[in-house]
């Protein structure tokens, strides 16, 4: 097939396109970073052009840009994007109907979300790894010097917006918001936050809002949500990677500056294809809180760490668990204290811990390769 790629600098671009290439389609990749994917008439006369000037059977991105939708949509040209972003913005739900879309979700219980609403073209699919490429990665004994450690986090602490949110709220309101994040930071497997935000505590905020001159914001439920989700994220993240900093060698790697109150040595950014894969083969342990709204998929970041041959501390989650073992491939733990405990015990047993590295390495290496979901996706989309 003859395919043109669009990307802004996805993370798996370049595994997406070489499992493409290999399986002998022709791809034309379309680089462009929008400084607004909602609304840019140089981008469209361009895209415009791609598709008038030569013929294509599919359109392909990472991720889901609404003008490319659009485009696709007018030119009568499928277009399939593959997500690893998770929750989607809301905003796009107005390009998913086009009949012309083929939306693939990590995350299966914001696809059944999206399908309960009526968007027939939005489909569940986990990622993958190339396995391979991350194989293939040597090091040099003094860069496997600087990423050995006990604990590393590679990742975003988040900074949510809900203090601001929060900031003219009356106490009855403050109050209810802070109980649900202190209920929903103790619970894994089951994210509640939606059933709990209710309409009158959304017009209450918007009411606080139009009390101080904000008259331009409105604040929707998804918006709250994602809202403490960040919050619950941010505080299970920095409160773990403190705890673990006071009793071992804890390294993080982010372009995030925090005043950490233990030792916990802040490492910046690692790169993607190459020193991040060496962080998680190197590291006894690699934390991976997930995002909290990302409420069963399996992120990226966890199965990077997996696939490079690390060991993953993670929160349950439920498709993790479906396809991974619990202390036989990863490790998940269900409270802040099952972590510590879970951390401090494999620590101590190094054979433990290198099983678990081999048995979660061979399940991405069987589960989880390219191929297998580039074939997945074509078969829906009606392509094979």
């Amino acid at each position: 097939m003859k395919i043109l790629f669009y990307d802004m600098g996805s993370y798996t671009y370049r595994d997406f396109l070489y499992y493409l290439e290999k399986a002998g389609h022709t791809c034309k990749t379309v680089y462009y970073h929008f400084p607004d994917k909602f609304e840019d008439d140089f981008f469209c006369r361009r895209f415009d052009q791609y598709l008038t000037e030569d013929t294509y059977d599919v359109v392909i991105s990472v991720n889901f840009f609404p003008l490319v939708a659009k485009l696709c949509h007018e030119h009568r040209i499928k277009y399939i994007a593959w997500c690893y972003d998770s929750p989607l913005e809301d905003r796009l739900k107005e390009y998913f109907e086009y009949e012309t879309n083929y939306i693939f979700l990590f995350d299966r219980i914001e696809t059944a979300q999206y399908q309960a609403e009526g968007y027939t073209r939005v489909f569940h699919l986990p990622l993958a790894v190339n396995a391979d490429r991350l194989a293939s990665l040597t090091y040099t004994p003094a860069q496997i010097a600087v990423y050995r450690s006990d604990v590393s986090f590679v990742g975003h602490l988040y900074d949510s917006p809900l203090d601001a949110l929060l900031y003219s709220a009356d106490p009855y309101t403050k109050g209810y918001v802070e109980g649900i994040l202190q209920a929903q930071l103790r619970i894994y497997g089951y994210y509640f936050v939606d059933d709990l935000i209710t309409d009158d505590i959304l017009e209450n905020l918007n009411t606080s809002f139009r009390a101080i001159g904000q008259s331009s914001v409105t604040l929707n439920r998804r918006g709250l949500s994602f809202a403490i989700a960040s919050q619950i994220t941010h505080l299970e993240r920095t409160f773990l990677l403190e705890q673990m900093g006071s009793l071992y060698d804890v390294r993080f790697y982010s372009t995030d500056h925090y005043p950490f109150s233990t030792p916990v040595k802040s490492c910046g950014p690692v790169k993607y294809h190459t020193e991040m894969p060496g962080v998680f083969r190197y590291s006894k342990l690699n934390l991976c809180p997930t995002l909290k709204s990302i409420q069963s998929g399996i992120p990226l970041r966890s199965l990077d760490i997996i696939g490079a041959g690390g060991v993953l501390l993670s929160n349950f989650q439920p498709e993790l668990a479906e396809y991974f073992e619990n202390e036989t491939d990863v490790i998940m733990y269900d409270s802040m204290e099952d972590a510590f405990a879970k951390a401090d015990f494999y620590l101590k047993h190094d054979d433990l811990r290198r099983k678990i590295a081999l048995n979660g390495h061979e399940k991405i290496c069987r589960d989880f390769s390219y191929p297998d979901r580039i074939r997945e996706i074509f078969k829906i989309a009606q392509l094979s």
